[in-house]
């Protein structure tokens, strides 16, 4: 980069003294999590002053876990961190001859003399906030390029070879317009504001936009309908030529409507836009945990990280199934739902599960793929007590059962959730009649009971079909707050070219080592269903049940706020699962430990609560519980994704989505979403007209600023 001489074989030692004397000032990260290392302490200093040669090699000089940060300021940075938000930064961005590619998306240089400060910019697709575009500016870091992801990604630079780069200066500047474009926003003393606050005239095009946003920022800070409308006209009579004072008074009512549902109707963290941080450390579970991740992702074909870690975690729980427990009696089976596009690597987790297990000597722990009954569920654990399940298509399942009301499959699932809550007890068939059966037959029924039933189940779908077999009904009967939901929101690609590699040794040693005891009526009593055993015990220290406990309260608190709204269910399981999942990772930092420590505990609760959180606000979203509902959903997501020139009333007969509809259901669905302020009609300049017209716009959440 520039005149640094540096490639993806250098250590961090080296890219680090090379960015240095190329004028960097650089600072270490640790590669799994981005944050300094502790004993680097404070980095503040370095802002305005570069490390010397001798600390450059004390924090890097022998470590394999850290990467090279560069302090931006003279140079700025634009990190559009998804595949749509690198879409948009090739629209919308200047040309710079350095592009960076990362494990997500794609870091652009350029040149900062107006010394723009760092900021998080703002949302590039739809609503979700995950998709955001970063400025990394004064006072920022940015890994710097030839550095090796925890993933193994290389951040590999993309130059423009016949733009000369001698120093940051020969970057393209970042001015203030790219600023504003980027961003949506000014700023005054240095604090970003939204543009309407430029009170001067707008452009014919885009005087309801702009109405609408400074109704959103005036409404957001206090201001009643009558002020807000009082200023807007005033506001209106410069522009040219002005709205009507009918159009004015449309707008801060919807305005108004929204900001009332917005910050009464719904529970804060219950909106569709909050933004549901990841954990820092997501990709860093303990022990040989992290191995079997790291391996999974070396194998696939299409990288899917979030659906890698279930693949190890749905490992782990069936590893250490029937024969551990907690000192609180919480058992290592979990369920597990994939969640991703079709085509797009979710048989890789079956891959990696089945790969292990046969390479260890325990291809025994692997079933079928899926229960026909109860009686099937009954039947199985009897053969196999621990076992794990991978289910394909299990979204179309569940729709099957809803649309034709299959009994046997639906007693299936009612079996796999008392499974679920027996792995300390025993799990019995339902009774049933005994008559016309032989006396051997009557006792074989007697026998099908299971002690210490331990399965994992792990199911696979994509999004449509999952999220459209679940009911209201299916939300509250208890059965999904048993899974662990993980939905990966990445595009489409094309799969690698990637042979298949045996797995690591000491990860197949590791199950050996679970599984395998030297205690005779211990071994028989595992794989056995009708004999009870001791379980080995492993006892949360004191830390550990501090966070346990606050993570309680934290619920009650939450589940409170969601009772009206019947989703409160979904968090009934968060600390029990929490709880498997740290008896998991303790026994993968350590198979002979008897502790499950604080820190341990601390990974599981934040994996478990940031997946239960976003599962809450996939089903606001996307679960209705009315067929009503449901429409108004649909047409709402419809009309948000035409984005700013929004439908036409002639349109909506002609699209696709309404033609199911009856006239007057759609003509019921605008209204309310007019009268909830999802939306509103209004005055649209479009390419194919050379005149305003009437069209339906969804109202973008981001016209309230604080």
């Amino acid at each position: 980069m520039f005149n640094v001489k540096a490639t993806a074989e250098d250590s961090a030692l080296d890219l680090a003294l090379a960015y240095a004397e190329s004028g960097f000032s650089v600072v270490p990260l640790l590669r799994h999590n981005k944050v300094p290392p502790r004993e680097l302490g404070s980095w503040e200093r370095f802002k305005s002053e570069q490390p010397t040669t001798e600390e450059i090699t004390r924090w890097f000089k022998g470590r394999d876990d850290l990467v090279v940060a560069l302090v931006t300021g003279k140079f700025l940075v634009i990190d559009a961190d998804t595949p749509e938000a690198v879409i948009w930064a090739a629209n919308n961005l200047p040309v710079t001859p350095l592009k960076v590619a990362t494990g997500k998306g794609m870091h652009y240089y350029y040149n900062n003399p107006e010394n723009f400060t760092t900021y998080v910019a703002r949302r590039v697709v739809g609503y979700d906030p995950d998709k955001l575009i970063d400025i990394r500016g004064v006072g920022g870091l940015i890994i710097a390029p030839y550095n090796i992801h925890a993933t193994g990604v290389i951040y590999e630079p993309q130059l423009i070879l016949d733009w000369e780069l001698h120093d940051t200066g020969d970057l393209p500047d970042f001015t203030r317009d790219d600023w504003i474009k980027v961003t949506g926003a000014d700023k005054i003393n240095g604090k970003p504001i939204s543009t309407p606050l430029s009170l001067g005239a707008a452009a014919e095009g885009s005087r309801n936009d702009t109405a609408a946003r400074l109704a959103g920022y005036l409404i957001a800070k206090g201001l009643n309908t009558d002020f807000t409308q009082f200023f807007l006209q005033s506001w209106n009579r410069g522009n040219k030529p002005p709205l009507d004072d009918s159009e004015i008074a449309t707008t801060v009512s919807s305005i108004m409507r929204t900001h009332e549902r917005k910050n009464q109707a719904a529970p804060s963290y219950m909106s569709k836009n909050k933004v549901i941080k990841e954990p820092a450390n997501l990709y860093s579970p303990p022990g040989i945990l992290k191995d079997i991740y790291e391996y999974s992702e070396k194998i696939a074909q299409i990288s899917q990280p979030a659906l890698s870690l279930q693949s190890a975690l749905g490992l782990g729980s069936v590893v250490a199934g029937r024969m551990y427990k907690s000192d609180m009696n919480n058992f290592s089976s979990l369920y597990f739902m994939c969640i991703a596009k079709s085509g797009q690597g979710k048989e890789n987790t079956k891959t990696v599960v089945e790969s292990i297990l046969d390479a260890s000597g325990h291809i025994d722990l692997m079933a079928g793929d899926g229960y026909t009954s109860s009686g099937a569920v009954y039947s199985l654990l009897r053969h196999k007590p621990t076992h794990i399940t991978v289910m394909d298509e299990f979204g179309k399942r569940l729709e099957s059962i809803a649309k034709s009301s299959n009994s046997n499959k639906e007693d299936a699932l009612q079996a796999l959730m008392e499974a679920w809550g027996r792995c300390h007890g025993t799990i019995r068939p339902d009774n049933y009649s005994l008559m016309n059966m032989s006396s051997k037959q009557q006792q074989e029924a007697m026998d099908r009971s299971t002690i210490k039933p331990a399965i994992t189940l792990m199911g696979m779908s994509v999004p449509k079909n999952f999220y459209g077999a679940l009911s209201t009904g299916r939300i509250v009967d208890g059965f999904l707050n048993r899974f662990l939901v993980v939905e990966s929101k990445l595009p489409r690609v094309v799969g690698r070219m990637v042979p298949f590699i045996e797995p690591p040794h000491h990860v197949c040693e590791w199950v050996r080592k679970m599984r395998e005891t030297n205690n005779e009526m211990e071994e028989l009593a595992k794989n056995n269903s009708d004999m009870d055993f001791k379980q080995r015990v492993l006892t949360f220290d004191n830390e550990s049940k501090e966070l346990l406990t606050k993570l309680a309260y934290k619920l009650i608190e939450e589940q409170d706020l969601l009772e009206k709204d019947g989703l409160e269910v979904l968090l009934s399981r968060t600390r029990e699962k929490s709880m498997r999942l740290a008896l998991i990772c303790a026994l993968a930092d350590d198979p002979k430990t008897n502790i499950i420590r604080g820190d341990i505990t601390q990974w599981a609760i934040d994996y478990v609560y940031y997946y239960d959180q976003l599962l809450i606000q996939n089903c606001e979203d996307k679960v209705a519980g009315s067929e009503i509902e449901s429409r108004i959903k649909q047409v709402l997501s419809f009309i948000r994704s035409q984005g700013e020139i929004g439908i036409s009333k002639r349109d909506i007969d002609r699209r696709e989505i309404f033609r199911s509809m009856k006239s007057y259901e759609v003509k019921e669905i605008i209204e309310r979403l007019k009268n909830s302020g999802e939306i509103q009609e209004k005055d649209v300049k479009t390419k194919t007209t050379g005149r305003p017209t009437k069209r339906i716009v969804a109202i973008d959440p981001e016209f309230f600023e604080d």
